[in-house]
């Protein structure tokens, strides 16, 4: 499969997505802007960021936990194959991936399960970039919004997301939306960004960590895990499963150890995401901007990048936050 390029995009739009995005995210803006708001974050969010996360992370923009002997490519195979294990589709079945990114999931459940898979992303350049990098025969990509899926009713057997309701000013809506085109009997399943009990919001430093890990991760508004719950039973799911896939797990690697280097400093993957290998990057890119090479603003994506590698790491240390909230909920057989 060979990858086609994506036309470089101009200073100009650049920059506007840039200030657009850095607009919402004030002292002075409140919440209730945001979300109102959301599809400007996103939208913006991923065109400014998706080639960092490919460089940083591969196909998969997507955290995983890790067990001892793993490598990372390994925990993300797992990761997402087990999402595939839960839903159990069968060849032939239709799967929804609601903010599918580039596609590395996608094409990786498709692959195992012999499922058609469609990929919805708010982000038309993840549009582009899914299809440079290739589209299998069961497999498509649309750019649209999980609030407001353009499908119709019954139309899946099965619906996963990764780490992508997080982005959605009212999850509530977005879950009524999934439970509206997917058919009787059908799973919901997947892994999210998610508040745990141990945030404090009386608490300076939790408080802190968690609006700059907003601010730099391009979401409108964390919820806690049972606010996430709550809003999957009031559209009509029945949930069969939620977990923090890391409780109780005292074999593996924190997800977010990678963004400290790993257990492999040497490696040049782990490298790019080490303390050391994000200074070089940074530098290099404002080098590079520099000599009109990259587009102007590409040193403030970095920076903003650098910045949620930053305070995801010190709210996963306080153990405040987690991207490894585990759902699987169904709707309910006729």
């Amino acid at each position: 499969m060979t990858e086609k390029k994506v036309v470089r995009r101009s200073n100009t739009t650049v920059q506007k997505e840039l200030l657009a995005y850095k607009e919402l995210y004030q002292d002075s803006t409140p919440v209730d802007k945001r979300k109102a708001e959301y599809k400007t974050i996103v939208t913006s969010y991923y065109s400014l960021t998706t080639d960092a996360y490919e460089y940083a992370l591969g196909k998969s923009i997507h955290c995983a936990n890790r067990f001892r002997g793993e490598t990372f490519a390994e925990s993300i195979q797992r990761h997402e194959s087990y999402l595939a294990l839960r839903m159990q589709p069968k060849p032939g079945d239709k799967v929804l991936d609601i903010g599918c990114g580039v596609g590395g999931p996608l094409r990786r459940i498709a692959r195992l399960t012999g499922a058609h898979v469609t990929g919805i992303t708010i982000s038309p350049y993840q549009v582009q970039r899914a299809i440079a990098i290739g589209v299998p025969d069961n497999c498509q990509f649309i750019e649209g919004d999980f609030m407001e899926l353009p499908f119709e009713n019954n139309s899946f057997d099965h619906v996963y997301a990764i780490e992508s309701v997080c982005h959605s000013p009212e999850k509530s809506k977005c879950f009524a939306e999934v439970f509206r085109v997917l058919k009787p009997g059908g799973s919901f399943v997947g892994y999210d960004v998610c508040l745990t009990d141990k945030y404090d919001d009386q608490n300076h430093e939790h408080v802190e960590a968690m609006r700059t890990m907003e601010a730099n991760f391009g979401l409108p508004e964390l919820k806690s895990t049972h606010e996430f719950v709550s809003d999957l039973q009031s559209v009509g799911f029945t949930i069969e499963e939620n977990r923090i896939i890391l409780e109780g797990d005292f074999s593996c690697y924190q997800c977010y150890q990678r963004l400290d280097g790993g257990d492999s400093f040497f490696s040049l993957i782990n490298f790019r995401t080490s303390p050391l290998g994000r200074w070089l990057g940074r530098n290099t890119i404002w080098l590079l901007e520099k000599a009109r090479i990259f587009s102007k603003g590409s040193t403030a994506i970095c920076d903003m990048f650098q910045r949620g590698a930053k305070y995801g790491l010190r709210a996963a240390n306080l153990d405040i936050v987690t991207s490894m909230f585990f759902f699987l909920a169904r709707k309910p057989s006729l």
